[in-house]
């Protein structure tokens, strides 16, 4: 008798775990129903990287702003402004706000990388950036390697710009910046003599007062981040989708040239 209740409490119990699995699989949404559901897509952008997130007039603009827009009016089939929030993040924070759900996704000059890739899923690229240095006007400086003996170099902590600079001038002094405008300013102020950074974003910060040595030491293919995720696909394919409508019809073409980048 023994036997048949043990036998009869192990088959309840292996039911109510399968209910309990069913019920968590029936009521988990994908990212995409999800976000249908909310109403609206929330997207980690940047407010200091010209020309691709930045306020102009007390607005947040630039091409990685209409890129977001896109996705939203792919997603939600209509353009209203109410179908997506923004929240600035940086370089150091960008990837938690992503993975602790607090954007769902990231639209913020992310570059693709075998690291990124353990944590995050990557979109195809929309645009391609190249690593160089900025320096003042007047400057003899002309190669990264420079710094292996000489002089500052300015870094945006989190970004490729500090793992390049540790790979070609391992000897630099560098000064951490959280930001590019934070770099820049130490750059104005001579506290330092270089920034190491992607050319589209120094350029946005060129204001005739410097000059962008003409020798890249990486390609960066920026990508629309989102988590790793099995929820995360149908978001993903979708996300790609949209990117490739901008492709064919070379809107983003159109997008770029508002910023002055063909």
């Amino acid at each position: 008798m023994k036997k048949y209740i043990s036998l009869l409490i192990i088959f309840l119990f292996v039911i109510v775990l399968a209910g309990c699995s069913f019920l968590k699989n029936k009521t988990e949404l994908s990212d995409m129903d999800a976000i249908k559901k909310r109403g609206y897509l929330i997207v980690g952008v940047k407010s200091d990287s010209p020309p691709f997130g930045y306020y102009k007039d007390g607005k947040l603009v630039g091409i990685d702003i209409e890129i977001a827009h896109n996705i939203a009016n792919y997603i939600f089939k209509n353009d209203s402004p109410a179908n997506i929030k923004f929240v600035k993040v940086n370089a150091q924070n960008r990837i938690q706000k992503l993975n602790s759900k607090e954007v769902d996704i990231l639209v913020a000059t992310m570059s693709i990388n075998e690291k990124r890739k353990l944590v995050m899923s990557f979109s195809i690229p929309y645009f391609v950036a190249n690593q160089k240095i900025m320096v003042r006007k007047t400057s003899k400086i002309s190669h990264l390697q420079y710094f292996n003996k000489n002089g500052r170099l300015a870094v945006v902590m989190g970004t490729t710009g500090e793992k390049i600079s540790r790979l070609i001038a391992p000897n630099a002094r560098l000064i951490g910046a959280r930001t590019y405008n934070e770099a820049y300013n130490l750059l104005l102020n001579s506290q330092v003599d270089a920034i190491l950074g992607d050319d589209c974003i120094l350029a946005g910060y060129n204001d005739g007062r410097f000059k962008i040595v003409n020798r890249a030491y990486s390609r960066e293919y920026y990508a629309v981040a989102i988590r790793k995720d099995e929820h995360s696909k149908d978001l993903l394919n979708c996300i790609n989708a949209a990117i490739t409508v901008l492709l064919d019809e070379k809107k983003l073409n159109l997008i770029k040239s508002r910023y002055f980048i063909y």
